[in-house]
């Protein structure tokens, strides 16, 4: 699986990476998410044509300069392996983004899933999957119901990270502003 991501800035990314650590030694929560970046998503597929999407995304990224998302609360995925998340307030810049890259990058995608097309997403940042049940949701939404979840992250990047089962990893980010690809995994 491929992820179309925002990577947070660097204080963000580091207070999700401490409550993973915090949800993993106090709640039980060990795998907490397979992909190690804290991020919030555009779309996932199942791969891209990377050639064609790293084009699609440089040109993307040249055209939007960087922004601020707002955050607020806990969110919870109520599914057979539920999700705890902080969600990402949408914004008609966020939205408007969003669209754009759902129309240009899906043409370079194979098997992108629906829950990412426009009229379904919802942006967040997922900070318990897998192995979390209904008794440590409790538990972990409990202790960290005190926590001030009304974030404003900037955001400069998109990305592309991949997950192939057994590795997960960067693929490609680009620069917003100047769409200048500023790592790459290939």
């Amino acid at each position: 699986m491929h992820g179309l991501v925002s990577l947070l800035d660097d204080k963000h990314f580091r207070l999700v990476e401490e409550i993973w650590d915090e949800l993993e030694k106090d709640f039980g929560v060990r795998n907490l998410y397979v992909t190690p970046f804290p991020h919030f998503s555009y779309q996932v597929a199942e791969t891209y044509d990377m050639e064609l999407a790293a084009g699609v995304l440089s040109e993307v990224a040249r055209s939007t300069a960087p922004f601020k998302v707002r955050t607020t609360g806990l969110g919870i995925f109520n599914i057979t392996h539920p999700v705890l998340y902080v969600p990402v307030v949408r914004s008609p810049e966020l939205s408007d983004l969003h669209e754009t890259l759902w129309r240009e990058v899906t043409r370079t995608a194979t098997g992108a899933t629906e829950y990412y097309r426009p009229e379904m997403w919802m942006p967040h940042i997922t900070l318990a999957h897998g192995d979390i049940d209904i008794d440590r949701l409790t538990v972990a939404v409990r202790g960290l119901s005190g926590r001030n979840f009304h974030w404003e992250i900037s955001i400069d990047n998109l990305s592309v990270i991949f997950d192939t089962g057994t590795e997960q990893g960067l693929r490609h980010r680009f620069n917003l502003g100047d769409g200048g690809l500023i790592a790459a995994d290939e």
